[in-house]
């Protein structure tokens, strides 16, 4: 197993303790703005996992079988950070007098950006082999829309919350803007070769960045009660 396969097992791991993370604040919090933070990254352990493990898999129906979950997860889970972002931004006084307006909107742009996903990851499947140095994967090739309008919907809709909460917070928690900011910096190195790697880091970056936000902003509420 080679360097690149261990660094996205990595990932997978990093991702799995943000995933707890997550979850203990979810029990603590109680609201669905939460749960839909933790979904992705509670998912997207296994997608680095697949990657990570492929090079020992070998290329094969094995393979491309443990692969469709990964695009399934991304169909139904990757929008869910729309509902999240809306979340956060919100109760740090975004939508004033219009919360559940937002709230509502976030929820079913969510459910808009599902059916695009499963019609383009999962109906529209079609698996090729990829080898990049030691990594072994199935991509999507029968994709109809490329970049994938969910993931394209996501980051927009958090980099706009991140800028909001950096502004009210004068500065003071930038770090959700600049975990977002991170994904799309990513895609400027391209996706081909060990480059993809750094990709995936800002994806772990961006998963920290929200935690890490929702952490302050319960902590910022139990202050001022």
């Amino acid at each position: 197993m080679g360097f690149y396969s261990v660094a996205y097992i990595a990932y997978g791991l990093l991702q799995a303790a943000l995933a707890v993370w997550a979850f203990v604040l979810w029990r603590k919090d109680r609201t669905a703005g939460a749960l839909m933070l933790l979904l992705p990254i509670a998912t997207v352990w296994y997608d680095n996992l697949i990657l990570g493990l492929g090079g020992v898999i070998g290329a094969g129906p094995t393979l491309e079988a443990l692969t469709v979950p990964r695009f399934v997860g991304h169909a139904l889970f990757t929008p869910s950070w729309i509902v999240a972002g809306v979340m956060l931004a919100t109760r740090f006084g975004a939508f004033p007098g219009r919360e559940r307006l937002a709230t509502i909107g976030s929820w079913v742009l969510w459910a808009a950006m599902v059916v695009v996903g499963l019609i383009n990851e999962v109906v529209s499947f079609e698996g090729e082999l990829v080898r990049e140095a030691d990594v072994l994967y199935y991509t999507n090739v029968g994709r109809l829309f490329t970049p994938p309008p969910p993931s394209l919907t996501m980051l927009v809709v958090v980099l706009l919350a991140g800028i909001y909460i950096a502004v009210r917070t004068r500065g003071r928690w930038p770090w959700m803007l600049l975990g977002a900011l991170l994904v799309p910096a990513g895609q400027f190195l391209g996706e081909e070769g060990p480059m993809f790697l750094i990709i995936n880091l800002g994806e772990v970056l961006m998963s920290a960045s929200l935690v890490a936000t929702l952490a302050y902003v319960m902590r910022r509420e139990r202050t001022a009660a």
